[in-house]
C-alpha cells in the first residue's frame, strides 16, 4: 500500500510533467493534492503557485507563493514568481520588493536585473530601468528580449538623444538579427493576380494594432492584395474572431518555433511581410531576420527601426519622418502621401462631453498616456505649467498602487506641485477609460514619446491635446494627428512656448470650448479614419515595393 510519501511524489512528478507540457492547468490538481499531503513543504506550495498563475489564476497563485517563501525564504525563485504574480496585479512596488529579496540571495542574476527593470519601467521611473537593463547585458548579453526592453525604455528618457536610441537599434540587429539568408526566390510580379501579402504581429485582437489593421483589412481590394495572418497571440476573444473573418487566410503561430513558422511564411510564397510589432511585446523578429519573404516591411505596431537589415521598408509619412530622418533607421523609409496609420474607433464609447471648467469645476489638465512616457523634460515643463496656474489641477492615468502614486507625488513635489493640484485615475476597463476625457479640459501630449492611439482616443472623445513637436517619429506623432484636424495652434516649438500655451488656454475656457466643438466630426473626416483612402495607398505602396 502506498504511503503518504510515495503518493505525494507521484503527485509532484505528475504535476510536473503536465506544467512542463503546458498542461498548467491540468498540473494544478496535482500540486493540490501534494499540499494536501504535506501543506508545509514550501516547494510544493510553489509549484502550485506557478501552475495556477500559468492557468490564469494569479490572485489564487499569490496566496500558495506568500506562503511558498514564507516558509522557506531562501527559495529565489519562489521571489521571483512572487514577483511576476504582484506585478502582473498591479502591485509593482511589492513587485520591486520581492526582486530585490531574489537578488539578494542571488546578486548579479541577469533575469532578476530584467524583472526588476520591467517593475521599475511599469512604475514610470526608466532611469532605474534602463540601469536594471545595462546591468543584466553586461552580465548576460545574449538576452534579445532585455534588449528590447532596454531600447524601448530609452525612448521613454528625456535624456537620451535619437541618434543614441538609433545605435542602440542597430546593435541590437547585429548581435542578434544574424547574417542576412539570400532572398528567397524572388519571381518577377505578375500584374495578372492580386498582391500576396502577410500580416504578423501578436496583437490582432482587440488592441490597437488589431483596431487598425481590421479597419484596412475591410477596404482592401481583393483583385489586387489577398491578405495572410500570422497570428502570434493565443487570444481567442470575440474581437478576434471577428477579425478572421475579415480575411482569406489566418495562421496561429502562437508557440510555433521560429524555424516552422519560417517554413509556413515561405511555403505561403508571400510576394510581400508586413510587420506590426517591432520591439514590443509578443514579436517574432526572429523569424523577420530570417527573410521569409522577398520583401518585408514594418510599420504601426512600433514607432522606430527594427535594426534589421532584413527588413526593407518603414512604412511612415513625411510629418512624423521629415526628409533628413533616414539616418534614423536600417530600413528605407517609404512615406504614404497622408498618414503612416489610421485609427480604427473603439467598439462603444460615450459621447463627447462640454469642459468640466464651464460647470464650475477647476481647470483640468490630463494625461492618459502609459506613465512611463512622464520623462523628467515631461514632468518639468508639467510643474511649470501646474505652477503658472495654481487653481489648475493634472489628472493622470496610474496603476492601481500606492507605490506609483507615491513616486509621483515625490517626483512633482520636488518641483514644488503640491498633492492638491495631481488627481490620479486607475487604469480601468475601457468604458471607464473613455469617459476620463470627459472630466479633463485640456490634454498635455508626453515628449520625447508622444501619445499615438492614445493621442487618437483623444480627439475621438471631442478633448483638445496640447504636443510639443519633436525631432522623430516617436515624438512627432501628435504633429500629424493635430495637423489633420486643422488644431496646428496646439503643438508647441519648444517647452517655454508649452508653458505658455497651457496657461493661455487655461485662462480662456470660452475660446477652448470653441475650437473643441464638433472635434469628433472633423477627426472623422481627416486622413487619420479614411480607412479606404488609406488602403488604397498602402496597396499603391506594396505594389512600388514589390516592383522596386
Amino acid at each position: 500500500m502506498p504511503t503518504d510519501s510515495d503518493s505525494f511524489n507521484q503527485q509532484l512528478r505528475q504535476g510536473e510533467e503536465r506544467l512542463a507540457n503546458g498542461q498548467a492547468a491540468e498540473a494544478v490538481s496535482c500540486f493540490q493534492n501534494c499540499v494536501e499531503l504535506h501543506p508545509d513543504d514550501a516547494p510544493a506550495r510553489l509549484a502550485l503557485g506557478q501552475a495556477l498563475s500559468e492557468s490564469g489564476r494569479d490572485i489564487e497563485a499569490l496566496e500558495q507563493l506568500e506562503q511558498a517563501v514564507a516558509l522557506d525564504s531562501s527559495q529565489v525563485r519562489g521571489h521571483i514568481r512572487l514577483g511576476n504574480v504582484l506585478r502582473a496585479l498591479s502591485r509593482t512596488g511589492e513587485a520591486v520588493e520581492a526582486y530585490g529579496r531574489a537578488l539578494e540571495l542571488r546578486p548579479a542574476d541577469p533575469f532578476i536585473l530584467s524583472n526588476l527593470g520591467n517593475a521599475w519601467l511599469d512604475l514610470g521611473e526608466s532611469g532605474r530601468a534602463i540601469e536594471c537593463y545595462q546591468q543584466s547585458l553586461a552580465i548576460y548579453p545574449d538576452a534579445p528580449a532585455t534588449h528590447s526592453n532596454l531600447i524601448f525604455a530609452l525612448q521613454y528618457d528625456s535624456g537620451v538623444s535619437r541618434e543614441e536610441i538609433a545605435t542602440a537599434h542597430c546593435e541590437w540587429g547585429e548581435r542578434f538579427g544574424g547574417e542576412v539568408p539570400s532572398n528567397p526566390e524572388r519571381k518577377e510580379y505578375d500584374l495578372q493576380r492580386p498582391l500576396r501579402v502577410g500580416f504578423l504581429s501578436a496583437d490582432f485582437r482587440y488592441h490597437p494594432v488589431g483596431r487598425m489593421a481590421s479597419a484596412v483589412w475591410q477596404h482592401l481590394d481583393r483583385e489586387r492584395v489577398t491578405p495572410v495572418v500570422y497570428d502570434n497571440s493565443s487570444d481567442e476573444s470575440q474581437a478576434k474572431q471577428q477579425y478572421r473573418d475579415l480575411v482569406e487566410s489566418w495562421r496561429s503561430i502562437a508557440g510555433k518555433p521560429d524555424e516552422e513558422t519560417v517554413e509556413l511564411i515561405r511555403t505561403d510564397q508571400l510576394d510581400v511581410l508586413l510587420d506590426f510589432s517591432g520591439h514590443t511585446s509578443g514579436n517574432r523578429l526572429s523569424v523577420l531576420a530570417q527573410k521569409p519573404a522577398p520583401v518585408q516591411a514594418t510599420l504601426f505596431g512600433y514607432p522606430n527601426t527594427t535594426g534589421l537589415s532584413a527588413v526593407d521598408f518603414r512604412i511612415t509619412d513625411a510629418v512624423a519622418d521629415p526628409p533628413g530622418a533616414e539616418s534614423l533607421y536600417v530600413e528605407k523609409l517609404y512615406r504614404l502621401p497622408q498618414t503612416a496609420w489610421v485609427y480604427g474607433p473603439p467598439d462603444a464609447s460615450p459621447e463627447p462631453g462640454a469642459l468640466p471648467s464651464l460647470s464650475g469645476q477647476p481647470f483640468t489638465f490630463g494625461c492618459l498616456n502609459n506613465p512611463a512616457k512622464i520623462s523628467e523634460a515631461t514632468l518639468r515643463a508639467w510643474s511649470e505649467i501646474l505652477l503658472s496656474t495654481p487653481e489648475s489641477r493634472l489628472l493622470l492615468l496610474v496603476r492601481n498602487d500606492p507605490a506609483h502614486e507615491g513616486l509621483l507625488f515625490e517626483r512633482f513635489g520636488r518641483h514644488g506641485v503640491g498633492h492638491d493640484q495631481l488627481v490620479f485615475a486607475a487604469k480601468g476597463p475601457e468604458q471607464a477609460y473613455l469617459e476620463l476625457h470627459n472630466r479633463i479640459d485640456l490634454m498635455l501630449d508626453p515628449f520625447p514619446y508622444n501619445g499615438g492611439v492614445t493621442t487618437a482616443d483623444c480627439l475621438w472623445m471631442g478633448t483638445a491635446i496640447l504636443s510639443l513637436a519633436g525631432d522623430s517619429y516617436v515624438s512627432r506623432q501628435g504633429v500629424g494627428l493635430l495637423a489633420g484636424v486643422g488644431m496646428d495652434e496646439f503643438v508647441a516649438a519648444n517647452c517655454e512656448e508649452l508653458v505658455a500655451k497651457a496657461a493661455g488656454w487655461a485662462s480662456n475656457t470660452g475660446q477652448l470650448a470653441g475650437r473643441v466643438s464638433g472635434l469628433r466630426e472633423r477627426f472623422q473626416a481627416s486622413p487619420q479614419m479614411d480607412h479606404a483612402g488609406y488602403a488604397r495607398d498602402l496597396e499603391a505602396a506594396l505594389l512600388k515595393m514589390v516592383k522596386a
